[in-house]
């Protein structure tokens, strides 16, 4: 097998399983809280980490670095993961996927705003098309459904996007000099302990309903979704074109979306579709490299 076919193939593995991993996170609040959830998923994925990281020899963070650490573990893991699960309660699968992965639009705000790193013409396209799509959304479940548990499981999901986006801003801001794999093991074993911190008090303790398919989804999710394809993800940033991986990655929340309707039979109204397809675009925009020449 060539190189090409060997990154294209592990592109296509993880576009498959991150998508899967939303339906599976559904079904898994079935059996325990959503703190409770995210901790054992996170806590898995960061220990799987470890050996990983002792069998590469990779130097571990310095001592000066550890506040980082524990601000992108929260805002990465206790934060993005917590409210993300905590609203899926209310939401569809696949709808949570694509309102979670509007993180690049929140990104680029930020940066813009607080970081004074300024958007073109192109890019200020692409967070209008995603506010548009957000908005038709929230709106056909304000308008239609007229559900307030629903309406609030959105906007905590939105929240844990922002979470994720300002996540993604200190890492390229505080983190650029630390080893990745360092950085994804790091911030979930401390996200994971934030995570618990939320889970005993709201959620009594750290137990659920045990059974083989519930430890097939912690262990998928957690092992696979989280451990195996970020380090896969990190290799192929090394060798794909940045766009390239960007954009394919776009195909997540699609997959969600129609693996929710396939396997969990949740309809899709209109302004899901369109909203999907409006946030799609807009990330697509966003994601784009600047060019030096564009207004």
């Amino acid at each position: 097998m060539n190189r090409t076919v060997l990154n294209i193939s592990l592109l296509v593995f993880i576009i498959l399983t991150w998508g899967y991993s939303w339906v599976l996170m559904k079904i898994g609040l079935q059996s325990f809280g959503p703190f409770t959830f995210a901790a054992w998923r996170c806590g898995v994925a960061g220990m799987v980490m470890l050996p990983f990281l002792f069998i590469r020899d990779i130097a571990w963070p310095k001592r000066n670095k550890f506040p980082d650490y524990i601000m992108i573990g929260l805002f990465q893991t206790t934060l993005m993961f917590g409210l993300m699960l905590y609203g899926m309660r209310f939401v569809t699968a696949g709808k949570t996927a694509v309102l979670l992965y509007t993180m690049p639009i929140w990104t680029s705000l930020i940066l813009h705003f607080y970081l004074k790193e300024k958007l073109n013409s192109l890019k200020w396209i692409g967070v209008l098309l995603g506010s548009l799509g957000i908005l038709s959304i929230l709106g056909w479940d304000t308008l239609v459904n007229q559900d307030l548990k629903i309406f609030m499981g959105e906007v905590l999901i939105i929240s844990g996007a922002i979470s994720w986006a300002v996540s993604n801003v200190l890492i390229k801001k505080r983190m650029d000099r630390e080893d990745p794999y360092i950085v994804n093991a790091f911030q979930l074993l401390i996200g994971t302990i934030g995570l618990i911190l939320l889970a005993i008090p709201f959620e009594g303790t750290l137990d659920g309903i045990w059974t083989i398919k519930s430890i097939f989804i912690i262990l998928f999710t957690g092992v696979v979704a989280s451990s195996v394809n970020f380090t896969i993800w990190f290799y192929l940033l090394k060798k794909l074109d940045m766009n390239t991986a960007t954009f394919s990655s776009m195909l997540v929340p699609v997959f969600g979306l129609f693996l929710d309707w396939m396997i969990l039979g949740n309809s899709l109204d209109p302004g899901v579709i369109i909203g999907s397809v409006l946030i799609i675009l807009g990330i697509f925009l966003v994601s784009k490299r600047q060019n030096p020449s564009s207004l």
